[in-house]
């Protein structure tokens, strides 16, 4: 066995071992004991909570798992369930008329999408000219 004392820093077998020191009763803890008592509680503790977290932590996956599959599952089935009770008790204009606004929107969505793209792509040919050049088929507002 090696001798591994943090005082000893060649940890060879031939070397003496420090000198231990024998409490006499009466006499106060010296601030070595109380540091080596201080680092054994530090050690134990780590030691311990590692050990309580190993073991913690496939619960918590499985519990969070579980609670992941439970969330999905109550969504689902909320939209589904209100979507086909909808279907059934709405009478029909007001599905046409969701259909309608549904189509409406999708529309102007991409008509934006598309105006932002012609913009960028006018910017980036304006930029490319200069910065200053005016496009012969853009109106011009005064």
């Amino acid at each position: 066995m090696k001798n591994e004392h943090p005082m000893n820093p060649t940890n060879s077998e031939s070397d003496n071992p420090p000198p231990i020191e024998e409490e006499i009763p009466g006499e106060e803890p010296t601030k070595r004991d109380f540091t080596e008592s201080v680092e054994d509680a530090f050690k134990t503790g780590a030691e311990d909570a590692k050990k309580a977290f190993e073991k913690a932590i496939p619960k918590a996956r499985e519990d969070i798992a579980k609670g992941v599959h439970d969330l999905a599952y109550a969504v689902s089935y909320a939209t589904i369930f209100g979507t086909e009770l909808l279907k059934e008790i709405t009478p029909e204009n007001i599905l046409d008329g969701l259909r309608d606004g549904s189509n409406a929107g999708r529309k102007a969505a991409e008509e934006v999408v598309r105006e932002r793209k012609e913009n960028a792509e006018r910017d980036k040919r304006s930029d490319e000219h200069g910065g200053d050049s005016i496009d012969d088929d853009e109106p011009v507002t005064v």
